[in-house]
C-alpha cells in the first residue's frame, strides 16, 4: 500500500521548508513563504493544519509556540510522488520523460556520475525497444 497520500503543490512548498529546517514553527514557515509567495498567514496556517490531518506533519505540543516536524522523510515522499507519476505514463514515453527532466534541471556533477553509473548498469539488460502497456495484451 502507498505510504504517501497526495500533497498539493502548496503543501509541497510547506513541506520543503520543514524538511530543509528539520522542524519549524508556523511563524518560521509563514515568514519564509510570505517572501516567496503572495500567500497570507491564514492560508499558510491552513496548509499546516491540512498536512497534520494527512499525517505529513506532527506538532510538538509541549513547546510554545508549537514546533512542527515531518512524519515522512523527504526522499520517501519524492520517490512515491515520482512513482505515482510514472505509473500513469506509457512505458514507451518514460525514457523521454526522464530525458526531459534531465535537460530542464540543474544537476550536480556527483548526481550526473551516479546517473551515468545507473544507466550503464541498466543498459546491460535493457531491451532494444520498450512495448506500449496502455492496452491489455488481448486488446492489442
Amino acid at each position: 500500500m502507498k505510504e504517501v497520500e497526495t500533497m498539493s503543490r502548496a503543501e509541497w512548498q510547506v513541506m520543503r521548508i520543514i524538511w530543509t529546517l528539520g522542524q519549524a514553527t508556523s511563524k518560521q514557515v509563514i515568514e519564509i513563504l510570505e517572501q516567496k509567495t503572495d500567500w497570507k498567514a491564514a492560508t499558510i496556517k491552513t496548509l499546516i493544519i491540512r498536512l497534520q490531518k494527512k499525517h505529513f506533519l506532527k506538532a510538538i505540543e509541549d513547546k510554545r509556540p508549537y514546533v512542527y516536524q515531518p512524519t515522512i522523510q523527504e526522499d520517501v515522499a519524492i520517490k512515491e510522488n515520482v512513482t505515482d507519476l510514472f505509473d500513469n505514463l506509457c512505458c514507451m514515453r518514460k525514457g523521454n520523460a526522464i530525458n526531459e527532466l534531465i535537460e530542464s534541471s540543474a544537476i550536480s556533477q556527483a548526481d550526473i556520475a551516479k546517473m551515468i553509473a545507473t544507466l550503464n548498469e541498466k543498459a546491460k539488460t535493457a531491451p532494444e525497444e520498450v512495448e506500449c502497456d496502455c492496452l491489455e495484451a488481448d486488446l492489442k
